[in-house]
């Protein structure tokens, strides 16, 4: 299955337009080796090409895709002035450039991670293994090529191949109950499990459950909540885990609001 780019936007495409079958969801990634270490500090560029190479490219692959089936890009930087330049030479990577968003954060997660990439592709549907996830296909199954096999995946997945069925876009979602009040104020574990319960809600509504979610956006405020809001996640969803990007903000919708969550599901057509 092949990308169609319905609109060129210049430096990056403004559009891209690809079949849902075969869809490919990855996690966002920063610049972490096999044994969980940050590489290449304070080297932008070096950072972007490892995630791309080491990390993407292998996912790509095993999926039965490559570079020139990314639709989507989504760059999260704590430098955007050094991404320009940057561009100009990943891009030889890439080859004709995807839809993207790039934009500038105060942290990531680790000491000196200055990228994390969160990418969409267009796969042929065909990965090197198919696999049964929790016991029946759900019409999304895990990817993961073996050179990676060794990496923690506990808190998510690396990425998701679609097959038939249908996907749920949720928005990001707060901490608040039924009339808008914020439930768990300065706690973020609190927040967090209040978030997964409207998700759960959410996703009964439209006929599915939390088993049926493949990304996760987690937006906090402060990367100190992280271990908190991790562990209600890790509680809440089962293995393998939806892909997930997880990044601080400088703010949210509420001054009370320690963390937001954005949510995509794939409810699968199961033959009867």
């Amino acid at each position: 299955m092949k990308r169609t780019v319905i609109s060129d936007g210049g430096k990056y495409a403004a559009a891209v337009r690809a079949d849902r079958t075969g869809l490919l969801e990855i996690s966002g990634f920063a610049a972490y080796d096999g044994s969980g270490h940050e590489v290449f500090p304070g080297d932008l560029l070096s950072q972007t090409r490892y995630v791309l190479s080491e990390l993407i490219a292998p996912i790509l692959n095993e999926a039965g895709g490559g570079m020139d089936t990314m639709c989507r890009l989504s760059v999260f930087t704590t430098d955007i002035r050094q991404w320009p330049p940057v561009w100009d030479q990943v891009q030889l990577l890439i080859g004709a450039p995807p839809a993207m968003t790039v934009v500038e954060i105060p942290s990531l997660v680790g000491k000196i991670a200055m990228v994390e990439l969160e990418i969409t592709a267009a796969t042929n549907g065909k990965s090197q293994v198919r696999e049964e996830v929790r016991g029946v296909d759900r019409g999304a199954k895990p990817v993961l090529p073996k050179s990676m096999a060794g990496r923690d995946w506990e808190l998510h997945a690396a990425a998701f191949q679609l097959g038939q069925g249908d996907l749920v876009f949720l928005s990001g979602l707060g901490p608040t109950d039924g009339d808008g009040n914020t439930i768990g104020a300065g706690d973020a574990g609190a927040q967090t499990r209040q978030i997964i319960s409207s998700i759960s809600a959410i996703l009964r509504e439209a006929g599915g459950s939390l088993d049926d979610v493949i990304r996760v956006r987690v937006f906090a405020t402060d990367m100190k909540n992280r271990p908190a809001i991790n562990a209600e996640r890790m509680k809440a969803f089962k293995k393998p885990r939806a892909v997930s990007t997880f990044v601080q903000v400088s703010g949210l919708e509420k001054d009370d609001w320690l963390v937001a969550i954005e949510a995509t599901a794939f409810i699968p057509k199961l033959d009867h």
